[in-house]
């Protein structure tokens, strides 16, 4: 069998599951120099937060800082929306935050573990507008975008194995058309 050049280990990489990239448990990590888009350079600054089980418990997100949020069991949440995905038994944590829109544009809420994200207001689950895994070897396990107007929302996070995960919601960069 012959050896793999060097050259092609970033794309071996990014071919891999997202969780395979955890620079905390990949050994493949340390070899790579990563290039973390500006809005999510704080995504190693988090601050830790306790999830609501009802939206009067749940706290306030700031856009743009990133928190280790402690959920609760799905059973003691009461979620404002249906989660667009059914949670697993194995997967039974759940939590939700608050966040505040200031400008109407494009907003993405990156998770550094599998879970499912409902961005909820006036009781209805908003539709997203992209989705997809976050860079490589930076611990975002994925990245999901909604084009939201000022207001008030809430992340409503589901389905998740373990009691915390890591979050954060960004204003999403223009793209050229």
């Amino acid at each position: 069998m012959r050896p793999i050049s060097l050259l092609c280990l970033p794309a071996l990489l990014a071919a891999l599951p997202a969780a395979a990239q955890d620079p905390a448990t990949d050994p493949r990590c340390a070899t790579v120099r990563v290039a973390m888009p500006a809005e999510l350079a704080r995504w190693s600054n988090r601050a830790p937060l306790v999830a609501g089980a009802t939206t009067r418990s749940a706290p306030v997100m700031v856009i743009g800082q990133a928190a280790d949020v402690r959920l609760g069991t799905i059973d003691a949440a009461t979620l404002p929306a249906a989660p667009g995905r059914a949670v697993p038994d194995n997967a039974p944590y759940a939590g939700l935050a608050l966040f505040q829109v200031a400008r109407a544009g494009t907003y993405r809420v990156a998770l550094g573990a599998p879970a499912w994200i409902d961005v909820v207001r006036a009781g209805r689950a908003l539709a997203s507008s992209a989705h997809g895994h976050g860079p490589m070897c930076t611990g975002i396990r994925k990245m999901v975008d909604f084009r939201l107007t000022p207001g008030r929302y809430v992340l409503q996070i589901s389905g998740h194995d373990g009691a915390n995960i890591p979050v954060m919601i960004v204003r999403a960069p223009r793209t050229a058309a």
